[in-house]
């Protein structure tokens, strides 16, 4: 049995360190975990304030659009495809003279909102299903798991192109009433929304199904026979004594999931179904200029760096925790 780890108390006397703060010194310890946790909250700071952060200077002192001019034929011939370095250009220009290193930042806001909606809806529908699952009796957790099955019969990335080659579809032929209104709401949010409803629709059986496993682990245990002999309800021993000992797994799991949900918007961003020009995404960024890779390697390497680093960042912090919250390595 793993010795508890003890320090010393304001007044002087010894006291335990809590599973969750031994988990966090462990985090803290893991070195690649500490720099992708560092990496990650620096682009939450440039997605939430991208607006005040570009200078004007970057344009040349213009008062320019960042995401893309108005009307195209203002632009300079002399301002497409400047190389980095250039002054008012630090990352350069693309074919439309348009600004990498802003169109970058922004793309930062498509890929942390594709991994935070991708990843919590996949955390709360697939946690609850999996807790009901897991907890209910054998014939409904049968039949429940039973069409889990089922939906694992689709193929992912084949649904979810589909899904969003309707959803464009729907969106150019136009539409009123309910769909009407997700409609518009897919264009306030520049191609997003309809682009968070396929990635949500089959990604959490995944989670469901680690899910019902802890739940089915847990519930065996000694805590939740004496709540029951001590009168509590199920809905009291789900949401005190279940899901705080099957949160931590859900979370490192989901943690690791979402790399896979950037990369999934940047192809669907490149092959045209992901996000609407002219929001800038990396993967359509990519998309847009990979053809002239030889003679202008800046417009694509720039937003694949951003696209490789930022999946690098969440599997390093995938890692560390995995290991931090890890019971086996409790104490060391």
């Amino acid at each position: 049995m793993a010795l508890q780890k003890r320090t010393m108390g304001a007044n002087g006397e010894m006291r335990g360190r809590s599973p969750t703060q031994d988990a966090f010194r462990r985090l803290f310890r893991h070195r690649a975990a500490t720099v992708g946790a560092i990496y990650v909250l620096l682009l939450v700071i440039v997605a939430l304030f991208v607006d005040t952060t570009i200078p004007a200077a970057i344009f040349g002192g213009e008062a320019r659009p960042l995401i893309a001019p108005k009307h195209y034929a203002e632009v300079s011939f002399f301002e497409r495809d400047l190389p980095p370095g250039t002054p008012g250009f630090p990352l350069g220009t693309d074919y439309l003279g348009r600004d990498i290193l802003s169109r970058t930042l922004y793309g930062t806001r498509v890929s942390l909102a594709v991994a935070i909606v991708a990843a919590t809806v996949a955390l709360i529908v697939g946690l609850t299903y999996g807790v009901i699952s897991g907890f209910a009796p054998s014939g409904v957790d049968n039949a429940m798991m039973r069409f889990v099955d089922f939906l694992y019969g689709f193929p992912l990335l084949i649904f979810i192109i589909l899904m969003q080659a309707l959803f464009k579809a729907v969106s150019r032929r136009g539409a009123t009433g309910f769909v009407g209104m997700m409609v518009g709401i897919d264009k306030a949010l520049g191609g997003m929304f309809f682009l968070f409803v396929a990635l949500g629709i089959l990604n959490w059986i995944g989670m469901a199904r680690l899910a019902r496993g802890q739940t089915l682990s847990v519930k065996q245990k000694e805590y939740i026979e004496s709540a029951r002999a001590l009168g509590a309800s199920n809905l009291r021993i789900v949401f005190r004594h279940v899901l705080p000992n099957i949160i931590g797994p859900c979370i490192v799991s989901e943690t690791l999931a979402i790399p896979g949900y950037i990369l999934t918007e940047a192809f669907l961003s490149f092959i045209g179904l992901g996000v609407t020009p002219p929001t800038p995404s990396w993967g359509l960024m990519i998309s847009e200029t990979y053809q002239g890779l030889r003679t202008y390697p800046w417009e694509t390497l720039i937003p694949g760096a951003a696209l490789a680093t930022t999946t690098l960042a969440f599997n390093f912090l995938g890692d560390g925790l995995r290991d931090a919250f890890d019971p086996r390595l409790r104490g060391t």
